[in-house]
């Protein structure tokens, strides 16, 4: 299974440079795809964001959280944020050493727990999964220079 993180999900549906590699690495995969409540959560917010920092039109921002919540709900294994999603998110970012955001904690637990590889282009997120001894891909490891 490969969960997807937010910014990958929001790729899909804001156009972006990283838009088409996106889609096309997720195109070639054959694995069922997974998200969060959380990740829907996170989309809101940032459609928000763009809309009051950028002037994206509301109609426009609405548009999209809804086409988003279609794909996750008709594509994806929606993953329900959990306790115990939270209490590992909280020991992730305890540590320390690694370089997480409280988002990414949840997104790395959550997709611990569901045994997935975590697909995402975030380079602290990345890093810190490798500490972990986490699944993870970075979907444009091939198509983008570091």
């Amino acid at each position: 299974m490969l969960y997807l993180d937010t910014a990958v999900v929001l790729t899909l549906f804001i156009d972006e440079p990283t838009s088409r590699p996106v889609e096309d690495w997720l195109a070639a995969r054959r694995q069922p795809l997974a998200f969060s409540d959380w990740g829907l959560t996170e989309c809101a917010s940032a459609l928000a964001l763009k809309q009051r920092r950028d002037g994206m039109d509301v109609a426009l921002a609405r548009r999209c959280f809804a086409t988003i919540a279609d794909f996750v709900h008709e594509s994806c294994d929606l993953i329900a944020c959990a306790p115990h999603h939270q209490t590992e998110a909280q020991r992730l970012l305890s540590r320390f050493d690694l370089p997480l955001r409280a988002g990414d904690a949840l997104h790395l637990a959550i997709s611990q727990h569901a045994d997935a590889t975590l697909v995402t282009y975030d380079r602290l997120l990345a890093v810190s999964a490798k500490v972990l001894g986490a699944k993870v891909r970075n979907p444009l490891a091939r198509s983008v220079k570091p």
